[in-house]
C-alpha cells in the first residue's frame, strides 16, 4: 500500500505545474476588482466549526457501535487534517446542540447564545446494518498434475451505513449544505471445523463452527468510510480561500501570488477556481446586484511559504481576465486511483 500511494503522489507531482526561472519574471500591472476584500478576508482565519454526534436512530446496531461519535470524530478529523476548520470542543456547546436539535425539528429558529462557532455540524444515520453469507466450500482435481485442490467453506461479511451530513451556519442556524453519506465495509473468513473432514463440499464428522452474530468494528468502520466518501463535499465547502495578489509574466507566460500558503495546507498541485464579482442590473426589478462567476482555473506550482502561494491558470488566454482582488478557492475532487482501489478490495474479500 505504501509502495502504490507514492506512486501516486509521484504521478500527482508530474501533472502539476512547475515554475521555472521563477526570478526572471517580471511584475505586471492589473487592475483591481470593484469588491475588494476586508481585511478579515485577507486574514484568511478558518471556522470555528462543532461537530455533534450523529443522530443514531434507535438503530440497534448503531447504538451498540456507538456509530454517532465514531462518525463525528471522523468528520472532525477531516476538516482538522486539511486544516480547513478550527474545532471546537463539543461538550462546551450543550446549549447549541439543543437549539440546532430544536432547529432541525421545527425547521426554523435562531442561536442566542454566546458565539463559540461559526458552523454547527450534525446529521443522522438512516441505516447501519451486518450481515454473514455462508459459501459451502468444494474440493476438485486439478487435471494438470492431478493434485487435489480444496476450498474451504467460508462465511463473508458485510457492514453499510448510510445518513446524511447537516452543516448549520450561526447564529441563524440555518441549513446551508445537506450532504449524503452511504459507506460498506467486507472481509471474510475460512470456515474451520471442529474436528471432521471435508472432502468436495461434503463434510464427514465434526461440528460446524458458526459465523459471527455482531461485529461492531465493521459497523464503526463502514461509518468511517461513508465519511470517507462524503469527504470531498465535506472540504469543498469549507475549502480555503485567498485573493489574487500580483501578477508576473515571462515570454507570455503568466503567474499569479495569492494569500494562502503551506500553514494553510496549500499543496504542489492543489486545483482552484478564480471566482470574480460583477455588478449586474437584475432585468426585472432593475436594480443592481452583485454576481459571482467561475473565470478561470488552474493549479498551485512549487513556490509556497508559509503565508503565499504561487499559482498558474490552465488556459492562459484567461490571464487577462484576473485582477487584484480575485477570490481564489482551491477545489478537491475525488482520487481515481483510490477509488479503483476501494472496489477492488471489496471484490477480493
Amino acid at each position: 500500500m505504501k509502495i502504490k500511494s507514492l506512486i501516486l503522489a509521484l504521478v500527482l507531482a508530474s501533472c502539476a505545474p512547475t515554475i521555472k526561472d521563477f526570478n526572471k519574471y517580471q511584475k505586471q500591472f492589473i487592475s483591481q476588482t470593484e469588491f475588494m476584500p476586508t481585511t478579515e478576508n485577507l486574514e484568511g482565519k478558518a471556522p470555528k466549526v462543532v461537530v455533534f454526534e450523529f443522530d443514531e436512530a434507535n438503530i440497534e446496531s448503531a447504538k451498540q457501535a456507538d456509530l454517532g461519535n465514531t462518525i463525528a470524530k471522523s468528520v472532525e478529523v477531516i476538516l482538522s487534517k486539511n486544516r480547513l476548520a478550527e474545532i471546537v470542543d463539543r461538550k462546551s456547546a450543550v446549549k447549541l446542540q439543543k437549539e440546532v436539535q430544536l432547529a432541525e425539528m421545527n425547521k426554523t429558529g435562531a442561536y442566542k447564545g454566546p458565539r463559540i462557532a461559526d458552523y454547527a455540524i450534525s446529521g443522522g444515520i438512516a441505516n447501519a446494518d451486518f450481515a454473514s453469507k455462508y459459501s459451502s466450500g468444494t474440493t476438485f482435481i486439478n487435471p494438470k498434475d492431478r493434485q487435489v485442490i480444496t476450498i474451504p467453506p467460508k462465511y463473508t461479511y458485510t457492514s453499510n451505513v448510510s445518513g446524511n451530513i447537516k452543516i448549520f451556519e450561526l447564529p441563524s442556524l440555518q441549513v446551508v449544505e445537506t450532504i449524503e453519506m452511504k459507506g460498506k465495509n467486507v472481509r471474510s473468513e475460512n470456515v474451520q471445523n471442529d474436528g471432521g473432514i471435508t472432502f468436495g463440499g461434503i463434510k464427514i464428522g465434526g461440528t460446524d463452527v458458526t459465523g459471527v452474530q455482531r461485529d461492531d468494528g465493521m459497523v464503526r468502520k463502514a461509518g468511517e468510510d461513508a465519511i470517507d466518501e462524503a469527504s470531498i463535499d465535506l472540504q469543498n465547502f469549507f475549502a480555503k480561500k485567498g485573493y489574487i495578489l500580483e501578477k508576473r509574466s515571462l515570454d507570455k507566460k503568466s503567474i499569479f501570488k495569492i494569500n494562502i500558503g503551506s500553514t494553510d495546507g496549500i499543496k504542489h498541485g492543489d486545483k482552484f477556481e478564480v471566482i470574480g464579482q460583477f455588478e449586474v442590473e437584475n432585468p426585472i426589478s432593475g436594480k443592481s446586484e452583485i454576481e459571482r462567476r467561475i473565470i478561470s482555473s488552474g493549479q498551485v506550482s512549487q513556490i509556497i511559504d508559509p503565508k503565499n502561494c504561487w499559482i498558474v491558470l490552465e488556459n492562459k488566454d484567461q490571464d487577462s481576465l484576473v485582477r487584484i482582488g480575485d477570490m481564489v478557492k482551491i477545489k478537491y475532487s475525488k482520487s481515481a486511483f483510490k477509488s479503483v482501489l476501494k472496489i477492488a478490495k471489496n471484490v477480493t474479500q
